[in-house]
């Protein structure tokens, strides 16, 4: 086993704090796949989950005829027919089939999420961390037009695309439960309207309206976490979608916004020092701290257990783009560790694990869909040719 120490000194928004990081390198299993007569987007997307997963290598081949099977640790044969895609992961070590598999769709259309099973069964069968997160679906908001977004649900690579809601200003759409049938989204019609949508069904319900500001900016169970505008004035408020009951949590003279569930209470965004930064209130007490010492300018927050990771704007140019980055930081500690260097990098979201992050790269007039691999240390972004409001997975 090969180990490769990497020393990364990162100066961060104050060039204060130094971080050391350490990674180890190790020779990753190698798989030969054969795909005689597979369509070709299936091995694309193939190659893309690898490269995404990181833990093992892929050579697809159109024949086993002369390759040295001695060279992988794994044979993978795969057939394609009438939209069923067999599967057969053979150990060469063990001399053992380990995987043996049919996966059936219901059009060619969906194949991204027939090789995401595929890929999160392979890596699960060589023994790594269970990854259902390239399994999920990505609900979001694309702008259309100046005065139109559309809802789209698709991969995490974004090469299933499906519209479901248009016609309007469609934003902030928000997946009800880990299901992932149902979002709630806001629409803008005379006033902002929060309603509940089934994305099978096409069913949908009025939740409840504002004269101001209205978007779910967290979910747990029944209890939403709202940023909502009665008087004005964006608190935070909690909504309990089978009660009814709706409570302000936060009364600041100023902007809260960005609720999210965390420990005993929540985080937020506010404006309490006069530029935004994070905080977080207890439920139980009602205390307010600031929760990041580092760096001023978070318009946004997300959380998994230990871990929070902020979107800070880094620079003030009045003439020309802002940078946006990453930075994250660990419960109590300091640090924060920079995840994006450069351009306008927005609203990252966890995966339940914690150790993969989706967000929205901006540059110009179009989006970038990145995917943060934590431990992996790597990013791999992919293109919308359009400007992506929101997102949730």
């Amino acid at each position: 086993m090969r180990v490769l120490l990497l020393i990364l000194i990162a100066i961060f928004l104050n060039a204060q704090d130094l971080e050391i990081t350490k990674y180890i390198s190790y020779e990753k299993p190698k798989i030969v796949v054969y795909s005689n007569k597979l369509p070709s987007k299936l091995t694309k997307l193939l190659k893309i989950d690898t490269k995404i997963i990181s833990h093992y290598n892929m050579d697809i081949k159109d024949s086993f005829k002369d390759i040295n099977i001695s060279n992988y640790n794994y044979s993978l044969t795969l057939k394609y027919k009438q939209n069923q895609l067999v599967a057969k992961l053979y150990d060469n070590i063990s001399d053992k089939t380990i995987l043996y598999k049919r996966y059936k769709i219901p059009n060619f259309n969906v194949y991204p999420f027939m090789i995401h099973s595929l890929s999160y069964d392979i890596n699960s069968k060589l023994g790594f961390k269970k990854i259902p997160w390239i399994k999920k679906r990505v609900i979001y908001s694309v702008y259309m037009s100046p005065k139109e977004t559309s809802i789209f649900v698709g991969d995490i690579t974004l090469t299933y695309r499906k519209k479901i809601i248009s016609g309007g200003l469609n934003i902030f759409p928000k997946w009800v439960d880990r299901k992932q049938t149902e979002i709630y989204y806001t629409k803008l019609e005379n006033y902002p309207v929060l309603y509940k949508y089934n994305v099978y069904t096409g069913q949908k319900s009025r939740i409840l309206s504002s004269k101001g500001m209205l978007i779910v900016s967290d979910v747990k169970g029944d209890n939403l976490l709202l940023t909502l505008a009665l008087n004005d004035q964006p608190d935070i408020y909690s909504y309990n979608i089978k009660t009814h009951n709706l409570k302000r949590i936060t009364k600041f003279v100023g902007i809260d916004v960005s609720g999210r569930f965390y420990d005993d209470g929540i985080v937020f965004i506010s404006n309490r020092l006069g530029y935004p930064n994070v905080y977080k209130k207890n439920l139980d007490t009602g205390k307010v701290s600031r929760f990041i010492y580092r760096g001023k300018n978070h318009i946004s927050v997300t959380v998994n257990r230990d871990k929070v990771i902020v979107s800070s704007r880094e620079t003030s140019k009045a003439f020309s783009d802002n940078s946006f980055n990453l930075l994250l930081v660990e419960k109590n500690s300091d640090v924060l560790k920079r995840l994006t260097f450069t351009g306008k990098n927005l609203q990252p979201n966890f995966s339940d694990d914690g150790d993969t992050i989706l967000f929205i790269k901006l540059k110009h007039f179009n989006s970038k869909f990145g995917i943060i691999r934590l431990k992996e240390n790597r990013i791999y972004y992919f293109n919308l040719n359009r400007v992506m409001q929101s997102f949730d997975f």
